[in-house]
């Protein structure tokens, strides 16, 4: 039998295959060891990032505080990293990982950069690489083990993440309701409302000759307010203020301030003859300025009530009367009259076919026929409360404007002492509306501008659909100041009684196509990143169609109610909230 050959070439071949086999299996190896440890340190180091971003958000939003905002600013940057694990570690954040600072924008990019700063900051900026310790003073890093790299000789990487947020500036658009219903609680119309408010129409009657209110106005009794001592204007025979207007013991009908002449009924008010006889008049004179026989017509009735209130002299012309020139007939007509002069504020009514002839009205309810110094200056509150009507109802502590007057005053005075980049503008409605103050960084000319308004100031509907297209325009018209870096905030303060639709229409309270008008604009500004914070305020408001406008807009719907001294702080309250809720970004 013959011997196998075995061939020396097989030997060598098999060899190679096994040095080739050692060969691979060490890159094999390494190759495993560099994906699962880069895979570990991608994940740790995006989990790390994760973590710096949150703390540097949370750190930079505490820096729209009034005090102590390092310490404030650290420690929600500590709490924010410790909530967001990296591989299960609790990173942390110590003083020596943080940095405050200014944000500057880029001329040429629009972006802000990082600036450190020693005071008044508005960036913050965070490196995180220790993890939480028990001993602060010598922190671990964040460590990642590594597990196959070990055969390189690797057995660990330190790891840092750094971040940058900002409080980004804003453009603010100042959305304010200034419809007739901005004036209603100091009227009449709610003296006895029956929710805690009143009426502070005493404080409007003293103010119509001065001074202005001060700033803030302080609402309260009529005995407590700082107008308690003032006396205020008088009218002819109009020269006592009389009751209070407290809604538990208030009662027209008894009210010594108030003359009670009825058309077509004899006037038996004592004091309307005791006036009459004070003032010179005969018998025969007040017994036909008294009776109601030649009331059939209308400026007769009217002219006879203006003798009795003192608004005019009647220049009669009978025998034994009070004055010449008349035609001595029993009559009371015009060109017998010499009226006082009219009040300076006064721009285009009347003292009789104005404000006497509007207390006959059945909508006056029972102050009907009443009148005297508070009907009067309710006169002014509801039927000319426009500027081209009376033009100084604007320096008087109108309910609730007032009180939106003041809040604002201490947003500004919040945006102010941020020393922050924020912009505001003005833009108020009634029945059309208007942009009273452009893109400033001049921000008191905003409130400087609303003290100076009144309500029902150009007209008395409610166009809140016009007013957010006003801010809108503020933002995009051609040759808007609105900056590119900076995020657009609404601030619409309103009663929510929408009666305006997009056609300019008065369409009533509450109707669909007015509100609709103001969600269709709502819905606009959202898609245009615009966030919307609305403030209602006022007993008769609609705070569903508010509340609906800032969720549509991304923001909140605030509320004020109860009596005048109680919203009067929840606005100021509210407004310092918005003042200094500024929004926060990263950077880097």
């Amino acid at each position: 039998m013959q011997g196998m050959v075995i061939s020396s070439r097989r030997y060598r071949r098999r060899a190679a295959v096994i040095v080739q086999v050692a060969v691979s299996s060490t890159v094999v190896l390494g190759m495993g060891a560099l994906a699962i440890d880069v895979g570990a340190l991608y994940t740790a180091q995006t989990e790390l990032q994760i973590s710096a971003d949150a703390a540097a958000l949370a750190g930079a939003a505490e820096l729209a505080g009034s005090e102590d905002v390092q310490v404030a600013a650290l420690a929600a940057a500590d709490l924010y990293a410790g909530l967001n694990k990296v591989l299960g570690m609790t990173p942390a954040v110590y003083p020596e990982d943080v940095e405050y600072g200014h944000a500057i924008p880029d001329p040429e990019t629009g972006r802000f950069l990082f600036e450190p700063a020693d005071e008044r900051w508005d960036a913050f900026r965070v490196n995180l690489c220790h993890l939480e310790s028990e001993s602060p003073d010598d922190p671990p890093a964040v460590s990642i083990p590594l597990t196959f790299a070990q055969v390189f000789g690797l057995t660990n990487t330190e790891l840092h993440a750094q971040s940058t947020a900002v409080l980004v500036p804003r453009d603010i658009a100042l959305v304010i309701d200034l419809s007739n219903s901005m004036n209603w609680d100091s009227q009449t119309r709610f003296w006895d409302r029956g929710d805690g408010g009143y009426s502070n129409l005493r404080d409007i009657w003293c103010a119509l000759d001065g001074p202005e209110p001060a700033r803030p106005y302080i609402p309260g009794p009529e005995d407590q307010t700082e107008y308690a001592t003032d006396t205020g204007p008088t009218y002819g025979h109009m020269t006592e203020w009389g009751d209070p207007l407290e809604p538990d013991s208030y009662n027209p009908a008894s009210d010594p301030g108030l003359y009670y002449i009825r058309r077509y009924r004899q006037c038996t008010d004592p004091k309307v003859t005791a006036n009459l006889q004070s003032v010179g008049y005969s018998d025969d004179e007040i017994a036909i300025l008294m009776g109601s026989s030649h009331d059939s017509s209308s400026s007769h009735w009217r002219y006879r009530v203006s003798v009795c209130i003192g608004l005019a002299t009647w220049n009669s012309g009978r025998p034994g009367g009070h004055g010449s020139g008349g035609d001595g007939d029993n009559r009371v007509e015009s060109g017998e009259l010499t009226w006082i002069p009219k009040p300076s504020y006064r721009v285009d009514w009347y003292w009789s076919s104005g404000y006497v002839n509007w207390m006959r009205s059945s909508s006056r309810h029972e102050f009907r026929y009443r009148y005297g110094l508070k009907t009067f200056t309710d006169f002014l509150l509801q039927s000319e409360p426009q500027m081209n009507e009376t033009n100084n109802l604007w320096s008087t502590p109108q309910e609730p404007l007032r009180a939106v007057k003041d809040a604002v005053q201490v947003m500004i005075d919040e945006i102010i002492d941020l020393d922050s980049l924020d912009h505001a503008a003005l833009a108020i409605f009634g029945t059309t509306s208007n942009r009273e103050v452009d893109l400033t960084d001049i921000l008191q000319d905003v409130p400087d501008r609303l003290y100076q308004m009144q309500s029902g100031h150009y007209n008395r509907c409610t166009n809140i659909g016009g007013g957010l297209a006003e801010a809108i325009d503020i933002f995009e018209r051609e040759g808007s100041l609105a900056r590119p870096s900076a995020y657009k905030i609404i601030m619409l303060m309103s009663d929510g009684k929408a009666n305006i639709d997009a056609n300019g229409n008065s369409v009533g309270d509450g109707a669909y196509a007015a509100c609709q008008y103001a969600r269709d604009q709502a819905e606009y500004a959202a898609s245009q990143g615009y966030r919307i914070y609305t403030i209602s305020v006022g007993y008769y408001v609609d705070r569903d169609l508010m509340g609906e406008i800032a969720a549509t807009g991304g923001g909140q719907e605030f509320y004020a109610s109860g009596d005048p001294a109680t919203y009067s702080a929840e606005l100021q309250e509210i407004f310092a909230t918005l003042g200094g809720k500024r929004p926060v970004s990263l950077i880097d």
